[in-house]
């Protein structure tokens, strides 16, 4: 997660940089810069192969479809500090990069779950707080090198660094040995049979639907047609794919963002990297509070949470120290939404099949994470000048968070209407 979501998150140094290369300003004709293009088809092609490499994990299984991830990373870096235009930049730093982040995202998503069965949300929150320690280390780190070795030496030393890492974490990526979960589904089902005196053709069923029935009992999920058919799937589906197209959004140009209301480009950096360390202690803490209050709960309460942050601190920001304040607030509150994803997955549809249903997920994603970055990128440049255009852009993501928010209510009244309940 530091190297693979990591790079992600820091994309913003990068995108500053590309639209100073790129820029058409000098042309007069107002035109939007081509350079967006390559962080936007950097996301799409993330959860484009969230979903192809969900299948992967299931036929190579977690550590060689790492070790591939890894490779289309590294190599999709390297490759792009020998480019010069930005259709090369979009192939390579764009989707053989996104593709590799994508590749190891799902496999690093889906691993815990098949380890641990209790405070999975806790668990998940400390491995996914790795992405927000990756942008932390990565966005300074990228900025020293583009100022001592340029662009693209710096993309040249990053992809080094990626695919030599990656490979070799993979050598110890793997699900649960067959063997073990059988020997805890074992010993959980005689502890059920000792506290409640329930029938052997009981305790056998409940044996059967270990991991594979869904937490609340609505319907039993067995394959992918019987997850699409869901209406469950289709608010998670429609609410993570508006609120991580907006989560990235805010990434990839606070720190462009923060230099139209007046900053330093080191101050944007800064900025960028605060939101990416304040996302470690917020998928933490609020993966363990998940475990206490429940999933989607938690996955409603922080997005609400967002919502405000965007319209009362976002956009009313003109000065380092409000910057600074929303970058912790976003940071705290929008980084739990990847490992929700997997944790909500969990909840609606069980353990069985968590890869592939996380792939499909990311889906509708592909389309929203490249369209948004395109219409902020409009906003800014069209909507005034000198930074006037900074207050609709935070507006526009505050409506994507609200809709978000929306959708994620509509599933926890689908899957209960008690307000109360652990869900």
């Amino acid at each position: 997660m530091i190297l693979g979501s990591g790079i992600t998150n820091s994309y913003g140094v990068f995108e500053e940089e590309y639209e100073n290369r790129f820029s058409n300003k000098n042309n007069g004709n107002g035109a939007i810069s081509s350079a967006i293009a390559i962080g936007a088809v950097h996301v799409s092609a993330n959860y484009l192969f969230t979903t192809i490499a969900g299948a992967l994990c299931e036929r190579l299984g977690m550590g060689l479809t790492t070790f591939i991830g890894g490779v289309m990373l590294g190599v999709g870096h390297i490759s792009a500090g020998f480019c010069t235009k930005v259709w090369q930049l979009v192939l390579t730093q764009g989707v053989l990069a996104g593709a590799g982040v994508g590749t190891i995202f799902i496999v690093v998503s889906t691993i815990p779950t098949s380890w641990f069965s209790k405070n999975q949300g806790f668990l998940i929150g400390v491995v996914h707080s790795g992405s927000g320690v990756g942008g932390l280390m990565l966005a300074p780190l990228t900025r020293f090198l583009i100022n001592r070795y340029t662009l693209m030496g710096a993309v040249k030393i990053l992809g080094i660094i990626l695919v030599v890492g990656v490979t070799l974490v993979s050598l110890g990526m793997a699900t649960k040995p067959d063997e073990l979960m059988d020997q805890e589904d074992e010993e959980n089902i005689e502890q059920i049979s000792m506290a409640d005196s329930i029938s052997e053709n009981k305790v056998s069923n409940l044996a059967k639907k270990r991991m594979s029935v869904r937490s609340f009992g609505v319907r039993d999920v067995h394959s992918t047609r019987a997850v699409l058919r869901s209406q469950e799937f289709w608010y998670l589906n429609v609410a993570v794919m508006l609120a991580e197209a907006a989560f990235y959004v805010v990434l990839f140009f606070l720190p462009v963002y923060s230099i139209g209301i007046g900053l330093t480009s080191e101050q944007g950096a800064l900025i960028a990297g605060v939101a990416n360390g304040a996302t470690i202690i917020g998928r933490i803490t609020i993966g363990y509070i998940a475990d206490l209050s429940g999933n989607i709960n938690m996955f409603f309460i922080t997005h609400l949470l967002v919502t405000l942050s965007c319209f009362f601190l976002w956009f009313p920001a003109k000065s380092f120290l409000i910057m600074m304040i929303f970058a912790c607030t976003f940071g705290l509150f929008a980084g739990s939404l990847t490992p929700m994803v997997p944790l909500c997955s969990v909840t609606l549809f069980g353990q069985n099949g968590l890869a592939n249903n996380v792939g499909l997920l990311g889906i509708g994603m592909v389309l929203t994470t490249s369209a948004a970055p395109v219409v902020a990128r409009v906003f800014y440049e069209k909507l005034g000048q000198n930074g006037a255009g900074y207050g609709t852009v935070a507006l526009f993501c505050g409506a994507i968070y609200f809709l978000a928010t929306l959708s994620i209510f509509a599933l926890r009244i689908c899957v209960s209407r008690k307000p109360w309940v652990k869900i």
